[in-house]
């Protein structure tokens, strides 16, 4: 099953931005498009299992937090409020 990216950025605890919006990305909006490329193949290797249920992707990003790369693991700490 493929992740969708509104998983995705639920899991990361990101507020959803309406996709209508017009105008220049907000600072909120460039962190989770950021979340969703750093995070993406992490997620797909680790927790691809749960990837249609967003608090379940959490909490495997959670479990694995270790085998996260870099990039995706600083963004999740970012969006967990760390």
């Amino acid at each position: 099953m493929k992740l969708t990216r509104a998983a995705l950025c639920a899991a990361l605890m990101l507020a959803a931005v309406p996709a209508f919006a017009a105008g220049p990305m907000s600072d909120k909006e460039k962190m989770r498009a950021q979340a969703e490329h750093d995070c993406y193949d992490d997620v797909q290797k680790l927790c691809s299992d749960v990837t249609s249920d967003e608090d379940k992707v959490k909490s495997c990003m959670k479990a694995h937090h270790a085998q996260l790369s870099p990039k995706c693991a600083k963004d999740f700490d970012a969006g967990m409020g760390k």
